[in-house]
């Protein structure tokens, strides 16, 4: 049998009066049917006072059974004994129903910005750098569910009825571009690699973000899988990180910039400790005092100065100078200008991989190591095999690391203007110091025949090294091959 539901009618309250020998009592019921006040009046012309058996009779004729409160029925039959009158107790309290919860997004992304809780002691930070949060997702991935809204908990009045729960309000969400709603209608998934935004209730992912002025405390740190174009500056202190690119319209500070793509901006000025970390290319008219690491080619219109740029592809500086600092570049280096009249250190590295380069570096410490922990030790502590065999594994790391090829490797350094006296130069496996100045244009490249350098016209970097200098060992070795023959013939 259902139980009857509670209807709210007009704002009015339920009075019920008995009146009897010797007292006078009343019950009121608010009009949410919660509660239940008693009123007492006992008689002045004699009678015997409420009983506790009276008073559950009473009760049930009005159907008042739920949430009775047995303090107040003691405190109302003690009354009665008393010959006390008693106003406004509440002797019933119903149970109110419980509104069901709101429909919710739940996001199935952490935000990549998202830093360690403080710890206990207090002594956590507040980064005022970081302002915004940004949910990346790659395709494919669950974006986020949606909760339906709860159907809330039933209440019940004081007489038994029961009170229905509103249910909660479901979310208003529209799908926009780049999302994909599940069959079920509660799961929402990435069709495009990029940031998840919500704007008036539309949710999409975006792969292109752009910033109208700077990146500054308002702005705050970037971190987007997708392409990013900043139209300002990107100021001291910040950094920002995409997966597709990086255009920067303005001038980077002391700043961290890394990208998988490409990036490009006006200039930098790192003072020693801004970084860029480039998979792609990267563009710009100058650069200075700078930590760079790119997979691709590093290009400056006016100037490179005083950075450290390990680089797999070609460092240019189409107009003005490379000074200063150290340059490595796998596919070969080209500037107007190399070092300065002011001997300003410095060295430029063509035809190695920066990477091959450090691991020899690891290799020769761990053998240096190795050999001095053997001297060191006294005569007959050491194993001879065992240390033989270590030092065998060493070796055999370095050459592997010698051995390697790469086909973009060029060990070619092309100046166009002015080639500056105490400039370090590696081609390859030569490495020297420049001691006189010499003007361009010129092409330097390793003499694998007499040691040294070869100083040739200028050639552009697509005419590499390997092939200039194969031309030489031709014709060297024709050279050798005719005094031979001269020397048969006169012998003859």
């Amino acid at each position: 049998m259902t139980e009857k539901q509670f209807v709210k009618g007009a704002d009015t309250v339920n009075r019920f009066e008995i009146k009897r020998y010797g007292y006078t009592l009343t019950f009121e019921i608010s009009p949410d049917g919660l509660e239940c006040h008693c009123f007492y009046e006992p008689s002045t012309t004699g009678g015997t006072p409420l009983t506790y058996a009276e008073l559950q009779v009473h009760l049930a004729q009005f159907k008042i059974t739920e949430g009775v409160v047995e303090e107040s029925v003691t405190t109302l039959l003690n009354s009665a004994v008393s010959l006390k009158s008693v106003n406004r107790l509440l002797l019933a309290l119903g149970s109110a129903m419980v509104p069901g919860e709101d429909g919710q997004i739940v996001m199935g992304v952490a935000d990549d910005l998202a830093e360690a809780e403080p710890d206990e002691g207090g002594t956590g930070t507040v980064d005022f750098r970081r302002v915004q949060s940004f949910l990346n997702v790659d395709a494919g991935e669950l974006v986020a569910t949606i909760q339906p809204p709860g159907p809330g908990t039933p209440g019940r009045t004081v007489t038994g009825k029961i009170i229905p729960p509103l249910p909660g309000s479901p979310v208003k969400i529209e799908i926009g571009q780049n999302i994909r709603l599940s069959d079920d209608a509660l799961t929402l998934f990435a069709e495009a690699t990029g940031r998840i935004c919500v704007r008036e209730n539309v949710i999409s992912v975006e792969d292109i973000y752009q910033i109208d002025g700077n990146v500054d405390f308002k702005v705050g740190n970037v971190a987007f899988k997708g392409y990013v174009e900043v139209k300002g500056d990107v100021l001291d202190g910040f950094f920002v990180k995409a997966t597709k690119g990086i255009k920067i319209l303005g001038n980077v500070g002391v700043c961290a910039i890394e990208s998988d793509g490409d990036i490009s901006f006006c200039g930098m000025s790192g003072q020693g400790t801004g970084k860029v970390i480039c998979g792609g290319s990267i563009s710009a008219n100058f650069i200075s005092d700078a930590v760079i690491e790119c997979a691709g080619n590093i290009t400056a219109e006016v100037e490179i100065r005083s950075s450290l740029i390990k680089c797999l592809g070609v460092i240019s500086v189409n107009k003005g100078g490379l000074t200063g600092g150290e340059y490595f570049a796998l596919a070969g280096i080209e500037c107007g200008n190399l070092g300065s009249r002011t001997a300003l250190r410095t060295r430029v590295v063509a035809g190695v991989h920066y990477g091959d380069l450090e691991e020899l570096n690891s290799l020769f410490n761990e053998l240096k190591v190795l050999v001095a922990e053997f001297t060191a030790a006294p005569k007959g502590s050491v194993d001879m095999k065992e240390f033989a065999k270590k030092r065998a594994m060493v070796t055999e790391r370095t050459q592997e690391v010698r051995s390697r090829t790469y086909e973009q490797c060029n060990p070619k350094i092309n100046v166009k203007k002015m080639l500056y006296e105490g400039v370090n130069i590696t081609a390859g496996m030569t490495s020297d110091n420049i001691l006189e100045e010499r003007k361009g244009p010129v092409s330097i490249i390793e003499n694998s025949i007499e040691g040294g350098f070869r100083f040739l016209g200028m050639t552009e970097l697509s005419f590499k090294a390997q092939m200039i200098e194969q031309t030489f060992v031709q014709q060297s070795l024709l050279e050798q091959q005719k005094n031979r023959s001269s020397t048969q013939e006169t012998g003859a």
